[in-house]
């Protein structure tokens, strides 16, 4: 009788940690998502600034705007960008492939847009910034209750405070182990997250939903 209730506990915790997956894991990766973007943007401008080679920032420049310029552009943005990537210094391979993967994004063709992320992550002649950043990418965007364990293994070393990526790469561990059924890790995560004053404060407020919704 014992391992009848076991077993009904059981059901009933995988069917409610399914239930808050779909509700809030999507949701998290999409902002967080934003705001990954919104930094490699800023870093883009910087290599933009501080760049010898005018050429590849302002080749970087007309494609960025064509990636802004929408759908209809599409082509002609990942063009420009293979433009980039073959002709480009380090710092704008990364940034184009990037970009290529935000426009592939729109086109809700993850599987290309991961392909270029898991190509900057592998690229050793990159600076790790972009690495570790592709790699919270591919989590955000291909991170299932499937592969849980192994994102978090990839994240684990990028989840440490010296990391500029340290906070994202938290939330997404979070996610990922609620998808994984694994409540207490997310707890956990969660309330670093929401105490920690150096995380952006809308992080902090996910993490407080999150860990509202979890305990509910």
């Amino acid at each position: 009788m014992v391992d009848i209730f076991q077993e009904v506990e059981e059901d009933l915790k995988r069917e409610r940690t399914e239930r808050l997956w779909r509700k809030y894991g999507k949701v998290v990766i999409t902002v967080a998502a934003v705001v990954v973007l919104g930094v490699a943007g800023r870093e883009g401008w910087k290599s933009y600034e501080h760049s010898s080679r005018l050429e590849n920032g302002t080749r970087f420049a007309n494609a960025l705007e064509l990636v802004n310029a929408g759908p209809d552009k599409s082509q002609a943005a990942l063009d420009a960008l293979d433009t980039i990537i073959a002709k480009g210094n380090d710092g704008f391979v990364a940034l184009g492939r990037f970009q290529k993967a935000r426009v592939y994004l729109s086109q809700n063709d993850t599987a290309n847009a991961v392909k270029e992320l898991e190509a900057i992550a592998a690229d050793s002649d990159l600076d790790k910034v972009y690495r570790d950043l592709a790699v919270v990418q591919i989590a955000m965007n291909s991170g299932t209750a499937d592969n849980a364990e192994a994102m978090i293994s990839r994240l684990k070393p990028i989840a440490v405070p010296e990391n500029p990526w340290y906070h994202s790469a938290r939330e997404m561990m979070a996610v990922l182990n609620i998808a994984a059924g694994k409540i207490d890790e997310a707890k956990s995560l969660l309330t670093e997250l929401a105490d920690d004053k150096t995380a952006p404060s809308d992080m902090r407020g996910r993490a407080s939903e999150l860990l509202k919704a979890i305990k509910a």
